[in-house]
């Protein structure tokens, strides 16, 4: 108001911008400032310069074209403007599908990229595009091939027509119109084509207007094109006899310069069927290579039948090939010459990984081949022979497959693979290329992470893979993706995503390729074993051998993880086992007959040494949980090392590190460990729950839990009489001793049972828990949290979590234990609290200071930083009713406030 009355007055224009700068500085306010590339004049420049020294405030200039206004230069220099371009304010690929999922649209992965290129993130064209096809008046797939025909988004282009082409020139908009046949524009081409002499001159104006031309590349080498929508709008202006001449005139340009993928566009809108089947046949394989299977794709679909070749035939089948489309692909091969024929049919096979169906094209396509195609044939008869297992007579036939990473997957040597395939990863993700099936590095490195038991990383790579399959418009990756995933999720032990992802990865290979079924039904048939589903696991491991198509590695890999499914539900399945070992065998995989070995010996059903070996070559099946781990607990894993470093001493060096990841700090007895942990609890009530049951366990006797809470609070432990005094108090000695023999026992029982004795419970002269991974004391827990330091990491949520006291016990010997406890929490939330304070977090302080109040309502210091915090969030009500609760509590106790609580009521309530 004050700056409207100014320029009212007739103030010169300087001192009223001075005057709202003020205004912007005083409220931090957001001038907006559209059009801004008229602020280029003397007089504008010095009003933007006062309105710019606007302290506080800011201001936003939205220009058509890049500001190259001096008055921005210092302010750049010292860091204080930031610059947003057209590239940074197009939707991104995840926000076009937000927008679309926000018009109650459900796309796919493809659909959303197609999107994304045919309005390259224009956030105007975006939203018509979202909204046409909301409301059921655009399919994408119409869209595909704006070149091909007319795209149906005539608000859009009317829109174009009156905001975007209205204010040009009639000869510059000429020359946009007759321009728009071709997707990218130099000089050379308008002087050439058009016969424009002034081609570089009208381009750069054309491109310094912000709107129409987007220009790329380096000075001398410029090139520039229009948006999708507005070539495919400027096109539908010119009479189809223009636009077929020039298109034809420019098809001859581009042959003569050698670009023949701008060729092929032209002729195929000049109506030159023939030439466009030419220069298909002649590049198409080589765009394939280089992952152009949309081009290719997008050209036959235009090209009459008519013109077809046995030739394009083949093209056709290898694009569909690539597009994870195998039935349509053969079908197209099956129209090619009886090699190509050949040829493409082996290729679907070695894709889906089928080497029983990929014999007999094998043998047909050597029979046709000659020269360099025969050597081709005999390279994909090694790759078969690698897909059925057959990996001697593979690297025999072509010796460079030893040096890739699925061979070293297939004989066991796991870090080689993971080696070559995180090298093989390297420069997949956005790259122009074709998708490459089961042989995406991301993909493999996801599986060996997850037989290795790093789920995190398993799953980083699966996601990340998963991405790259939707980038590629890939089916068989993106199923791949979520099989790897649901290993990833089963590595980390949750199996409700486990579930989800096999069946996401089901969905998704239903009409690609049945050999994608083979690992999502291993992952579900393991998960039916072991939740003791018996008949569901057999059905599904049933349907998953149908799929394995002759692949030995694949049929090991199910009957070990369904074998390994029953046996972890407690079901042995040596038949299955069997199975593994001899398909592991003809593979010659090290790993695979190591799990066999280890999942035998854990079932009792094989020899400890052998075991031994395995184990020590690969640690990790024992360290943590793996996929293929023959337990998938730690516990009982512990056990199995004790008893694998009993039987073999030979193998304890390879087997420590793995007792320290157990958390041993040396390899352990068979009797140290029970083959469970157990978890007791002494904090509210007593209660001991072992892992893997359902419910705390039974007492055997009433005495057996005041021994229990004795010893936890004696983390060293006692002598076997101070035990039995502090139990049985004045007892005659003879029936305290046979008392406190039977308590001991009792307790024994309830710890240990079916372990050996003495893993948890020390039982001679002196009697204590016995520390170590397998026991849990929630006493001792607790004490590790109050005596950390304030404001460690998640002590505060830990705090809050803690019961208020021990348990209530009869014993005397625990009870300073338990005042020392019952005191020292509260103090811990009240260092909390006032350490929250000095952090400037008042919401935590109170959570603190209110948990300290409710377990001993005269904690002053409680109450003092809860009153703090209250003030803090501007509540002096609340700090009143705190001081007034705590007057209360203390005269309960014949005491009154500390004058520093009293000064602290009277200068925060006033």
């Amino acid at each position: 108001a004050a700056v409207g009355a100014m320029l009212d007055a007739g103030a010169p224009p300087r001192r009223a911008a001075a005057r709202l700068a003020d205004a912007l500085d005083a409220c931090g306010g957001l001038l907006v400032l559209d059009e801004a590339q008229h602020l280029s004049g003397p007089l504008t420049g010095v009003m933007l310069r006062e309105l710019l020294d606007c302290g506080a405030g800011r201001v936003a200039l939205l220009s058509r074209t890049p500001l190259p206004l001096l008055e921005l230069t210092p302010l750049d220099a010292a860091g204080e403007v930031v610059r947003l371009s057209a590239a940074d304010l197009a939707f991104t690929v995840p926000e076009i599908g937000d927008l679309w999922r926000a018009h109650g649209l459900a796309p796919s992965g493809p659909e959303v990229q197609l999107a994304h290129a045919v309005t390259e993130g224009w956030p105007i064209a975006a939203r018509f595009l979202a909204q046409a096809a909301a409301q059921g008046r655009v399919r994408l797939s119409d869209l595909a091939d704006l070149d091909g025909g007319e795209a149906q988004l005539g608000t859009l282009f009317d829109y174009l027509a009156q905001e975007v082409l209205g204010p040009l020139e009639p000869a510059v908009r000429g020359l946009l119109t007759r321009s728009s046949v071709f997707e990218e524009l130099t000089p050379e081409l308008l002087e050439a084509v058009l016969e424009e002499p002034d081609a570089s001159a009208l381009l750069e104006t054309l491109a310094d207007s912000g709107t129409f031309l987007i220009r790329s590349g380096e000075a001398g080498t410029q090139v520039y094109r229009a948006h999708p929508l507005l070539r495919a709008h400027l096109r539908r202006l010119l009479e189809p006899p223009t636009a077929q001449d020039l298109a034809a005139r420019g098809a001859a340009y581009f042959e003569q310069t050698g670009r023949p993928r701008r060729a092929l566009a032209a002729h195929l809108l000049s109506g030159d069927a023939s030439r466009a089947a030419a220069l298909l046949s002649v590049h198409g394989s080589a765009w394939l290579a280089l992952g152009r299977v949309t081009l290719v794709e997008r050209s036959l679909k235009r090209l009459p039948r008519t013109v077809w070749t046995p030739q394009l035939h083949a093209l056709a089948g290898d694009a569909l090939r690539l597009s994870s489309r195998y039935a349509e692909a053969l079908t197209e091969y099956a129209q090619a010459t009886p090699l190509a024929r050949a040829l493409g049919e082996v290729q679907v096979g070695l894709d889906t990984v089928q080497p029983n169906q990929t014999w007999a094209p094998l043998d047909a396509a050597e029979a046709w081949a000659s020269g360099g195609d025969l050597s081709r044939v005999r390279r994909f008869r090694a790759e078969n022979l690698l897909n059925a297992g057959q990996l001697a007579q593979a690297v025999a036939l072509a010796p460079e497959l030893a040096s890739g990473a699925r061979y070293a997957l297939r004989t066991g040597d796991l870090n080689r693979a993971l080696q070559l395939a995180l090298g093989a990863a390297q420069g997949e993700a956005g790259g122009a290329r074709a998708a490459q099936n089961h042989r995406e590095g991301l993909l493999l490195a996801s599986f060996i992470y997850a037989i290795r038991g790093d789920a995190p990383d398993a799953a980083r790579c699966a996601e990340a893979g998963l991405a790259e399959g939707e980038r590629l418009g890939s089916p068989f990756v993106r199923s791949l993706a979520l099989a790897r995933l649901g290993h990833a999720h089963l590595t980390a032990g949750d199996l409700l995503a486990a579930r989800r992802a096999y069946g996401q990865a089901l969905d998704m290979a239903q009409g690609v390729a049945g050999r994608l079924r083979a690992e999502p039904l291993m992952g579900l048939a393991y998960l039916a074993g072991q939740a003791g589903d018996e008949k569901l696991a057999g059905t599904l491991n049933a349907e998953a051998l149908a799929q394995t198509q002759g692949d030995g590695y694949m049929l090991a890999l199910l009957q070990l993880m369904t074998a390994l499914g029953r046996w972890h539900a407690e079901q042995p399945d040596t038949a299955a086992l069997d199975a593994a070992e001899q398909a592991f065998g003809s593979c010659t995989d090290a790993f695979g007959l190591a799990c066999v070995a280890l999942a035998r010996c854990a079932a009792g059903k094989g020899g400890a040494a052998q075991a031994a070996h395995g184990a020590a070559a690969y640690p990790f099946l024992l360290s943590g949980r793996s996929l293929f781990s023959p337990f998938p607990d730690r516990a009982r894993r512990a056990a199995l090392l004790a008893r694998l470093v009993a039987a073999s001493p030979r193998h304890r060096a390879e087997l420590l590190p793995a007792a320290h990841a157990l958390g041993y700090a040396d390899t352990p007895a068979p009797n140290e460990t029970p083959g469970f942990e157990v978890q007791v609890q002494v904090l509210g009530r007593v209660a001991v729950t072992r892992e893997r049951e359902g419910r705390p366990r039974d007492w055997g006797r009433a005495k057996a839990r005041d021994l229990l809470i004795l010893l936890a609070v004696h983390s060293g432990g006692l002598s076997r009489e101070a035990a039995q005094e502090a139990l049985f108090p004045g007892a005659d000695p003879g029936v305290g001793e046979r008392n406190f023999r039977v308590t001991l026992h009792a307790l024994g029982q309830v710890l240990e049972e079916g372990a050996p004795s003495g893993a948890l419970l020390e039982r001679g002269e002196w009697i204590r828990l016995r520390p170590g991974p397998d026991l849990h004391i929630d006493l001792h827990a607790a004490q590790a949290v109050l005596e950390q330091p304030a404001a460690t990491l998640g002590r505060l949520e830990a705090l809050v979590a803690l019961p208020p006291a021990l348990a209530p016990t009869e014993v005397e010997a625990a009870e300073q234990v338990a005042a020392h406890y019952a005191a020292r929490l509260p103090d811990a939330l009240t260092e909390e609290a006032v350490a929250a304070l000095s952090a400037g977090q008042p919401d935590r302080a109170a959570r603190a200071a209110e948990r300290a109040l409710s377990l001993d309502p005269a904690h002053e210091p409680a109450a003092r930083s809860l009153m703090r915090a209250h003030q803090a969030r501007a509540n002096q009500a609340a700090a009143q009713r705190v001081y007034e609760g705590l007057c209360a509590a203390l005269a309960d106790l014949g005491l009154q406030a500390l004058p520093e609580t009293e000064v602290l009521s009277r200068t925060l309530t006033g």
